[in-house]
């Protein structure tokens, strides 16, 4: 239809390259709406430390799939994310807008761009859990699995899927995982489903063809030492902005009863989100030992919230290296590179460049 003739524009980069920043700039500009990709904002809760635009922001420009999960609920996947989100997106296509996608977390924006994911039987569309019944959603097959350790997970793939065991690590247990839940849940193997998807037209190595063709693709990206700097200073800026208080209610909340009843779980929802499992020892003994002994723990805490942070921005540069500058081909996009080292350049070095190119493919279309 005539209204996808607006390009669906990304917004990538790692975490302290603002992001959020320029995708209210351009909302504003073009009075487009904007999509979140961040697997830990879609919570609700912890609003400092996984780092949401305010409230106030939002009321500048429309924002989608942020704070809408209850906090409680440990199986809502990408999946999930992705039916929500490819239909938002198809809602701002048709009333005439321009969707623009923003966020730090691969696999979610992966899963819009590409057509990379396998629905099996529970991943089918479900109506949200309330507040008052959060455990009302069907168990996840894939978190039951992953109580298994993981050579014992890499045994039983090798049996039923020996391709896509020999590609995963034995440790690996989330790949390894999702791919025993497809097979026991479609009865095809994962391997057989990624080949079907590699053999779609304008599919390729790395999956299936785009789902959008009409992209404009922006990686905010800065000197590393210079974005080191940035990060810190972000962590010190939440700590003043009251982040122990955030952390201290949230754990009242939501966590201390788990952690009574030994069912306290890091590697599932937000409890998995980078600045608050890194505070679990502070927090759980915060009263209970000496000041000094707290405050210690309160460093300790914090330093390597310091050190998670600088480590996951790496982690998304590369991503976005090998996704697409890596990889040129009819099924990868191209990536407009804007330089945020000096932000009091913005104006010149980002915003105008970004406009400028958006517009150009308005004009395309």
């Amino acid at each position: 239809m005539a209204a996808r003739a607006s390009p669906l524009v990304v917004v990538l980069g790692a975490t302290g390259t603002g992001k959020s920043a320029l995708a209210l700039q351009l909302g504003r500009r073009f009075g487009g709406e904007i999509v979140g990709a961040d697997s830990m904002q879609v919570y609700k809760g912890l609003d400092i430390i996984t780092n949401k635009v305010s409230p106030q922001e939002q009321s500048l420009c429309k924002h989608h799939m942020i704070s809408f999960v209850d906090p409680l609920l440990t199986n809502y996947t990408v999946v999930d994310f992705r039916n929500k989100a490819t239909a938002l997106i198809e809602d701002i296509f048709g009333r005439g807008k321009i969707p623009i996608v923003v966020g730090g977390t691969n696999y979610y924006i992966e899963s819009l761009l590409w057509k990379v994911l396998v629905d099996t039987k529970q991943e089918a569309p479900r109506p949200a859990p309330s507040a008052s019944a959060p455990a009302a959603a069907a168990i996840d097959r894939k978190v039951e699995l992953e109580k298994l350790d993981g050579p014992e997970l890499h045994r039983r793939l090798s049996l039923v899927d020996p391709d896509r065991a020999a590609t995963l690590h034995p440790h690996d247990k989330r790949k390894l995982s999702r791919s025993l839940q497809v097979f026991e849940e479609t009865g095809i193997s994962h391997s057989e489903f990624l080949r079907r998807q590699q053999a779609e037209e304008g599919g390729g190595p790395l999956g299936g063809p785009l789902r959008f063709p009409h992209l404009c693709i922006f990686w905010l990206h800065a000197d590393q030492e210079v974005l080191d700097q940035r990060l810190d200073r972000r962590v010190d800026d939440m700590l003043a902005n009251g982040l122990l208080e955030e952390l201290r209610d949230f754990h009242r909340r939501y966590n201390e009863e788990k952690i009574a009843a030994d069912r306290q779980d890091y590697q599932h929802g937000i409890f998995q989100s980078i600045g608050f499992k890194e505070f679990h020892e502070f927090l759980i003994t915060e009263g209970k030992c000496p000041p000094e002994t707290s405050l210690l723990l309160l460093q300790k805490g914090v330093e390597t919230l310091k050190q998670v942070t600088k480590r996951y921005a790496r982690k998304q540069n590369r991503w976005v290296k090998s996704r697409f500058l890596s990889r040129p081909g009819p099924g990868v996009p191209p990536v407009y590179g804007l330089e945020v080292s000096d932000v009091s350049q913005w104006e010149e070095s980002v915003l105008e460049p970004a406009v400028q190119i958006v517009r150009s493919f308005i004009r395309r279309a």
